[in-house]
């Protein structure tokens, strides 16, 4: 029973005697390793995750832009059937107007009911789209958008029973890197898109008569020259498609890497991003349903 009795306080003394400075060196040393893993996998994890966030939103504000601006576009030089072969676009107090007018420079702002193109050199392209609207119905067109251009007034000469001339002015402001889209005069222009940083176009003609595009990367100088061709159309009549490029950025800071992102503008050039923002272009091409054969409208 003796011997017994010293046994178990033997034990009990051992096992209350703890762990040694080592251990515990030991024990904390590896705890710390656990945290700085656990910590390094949650960062990267949230940083992955803001930048899944932020490209998502890129992608989903840029096919809005674009899809807007494709709306106007596709409708360039619509005008109701009077005979034939004639239309009531342009209308008789603009016998000039064409569906469509694009500048390399930007627009002269303020912008005028003909907009006219900026004289000094600038980086963005503009255009304005023109076409016949729908009839204006004062009750349901402010909710349906028929009659009513992209400020959300009502289309010039417009009523309940014909359509009136829209004109719709595409535009980037430099200084706040936001793309508008502007009417009629008198309108307030409506913002489309933030963090834009260059907006882009080039247009595809038709040299041959073919009603389809035979020369493609063409800038906005050069489509407003083009020389009539064998089905009596010029410049931008001959405009078969138009080009969009959008170059965006994110709102936040995405980027973790600290030589910045690398990617390639609208203007072809490569670009090493330094502000740590998530950039990316966006394109897409948009053909002129009334200027274009058949084939190419759908």
């Amino acid at each position: 029973m003796m011997m017994i009795s010293q046994m178990n306080t033997g034990n009990l003394r051992r096992s209350m005697r703890g762990f040694t400075l080592v251990e515990l060196l030991v024990s904390v040393t590896i705890g710390l390793i656990l945290m700085l893993f656990l910590s390094s996998l949650y960062f990267n994890s949230k940083s992955s995750s803001r930048l899944n966030d932020d490209n998502a939103r890129i992608q989903e504000d840029g096919r809005f832009a674009l899809n807007l601006i494709g709306r106007s576009l596709m409708q360039a030089g619509y005008g109701n059937m009077l005979t034939g072969n004639t239309t009531d676009f342009p209308p008789v107090s603009a016998p000039t107007l064409t569906g469509l007018i694009g500048c390399d420079n930007g627009f002269a702002m303020p912008i005028a009911a003909v907009p006219a193109c900026a004289s000094a050199a600038g980086t963005d392209s503009a255009f304005a789209v023109s076409y016949t609207s729908e009839p204006y119905d004062a009750t349901n067109s402010p909710i349906s958008g028929a009659g009513i251009d992209c400020s959300g007034v009502k289309a010039i000469g417009a009523t309940a029973t014909q359509g009136g001339l829209i004109t719709n002015s595409f535009y980037r402001d430099a200084a706040t890197s936001i793309l508008y889209c502007m009417g009629n005069p008198g309108g307030t222009p409506q913002k489309i898109l933030s963090n834009v940083d260059q907006m882009k176009v080039t247009y595809g003609v038709d040299t041959a008569s073919k009603y389809v595009p035979t020369q493609t990367g063409v800038n906005a100088s050069t489509a407003g020259a083009v020389a009539f061709n064998d089905n009596n159309r010029a410049g931008w009549g001959t405009v078969i498609t138009a080009t969009v490029c959008l170059d965006i950025h994110s709102s936040n800071n995405v980027i973790s890497t600290s030589a910045g992102q690398t990617y390639t503008n609208c203007s072809g050039q490569s670009v090493t991003a330094s502000d740590h923002l998530l950039h990316t272009t966006m394109t897409q091409v948009f053909t002129l349903r009334n200027n274009a054969t058949p084939s190419l409208i759908n």
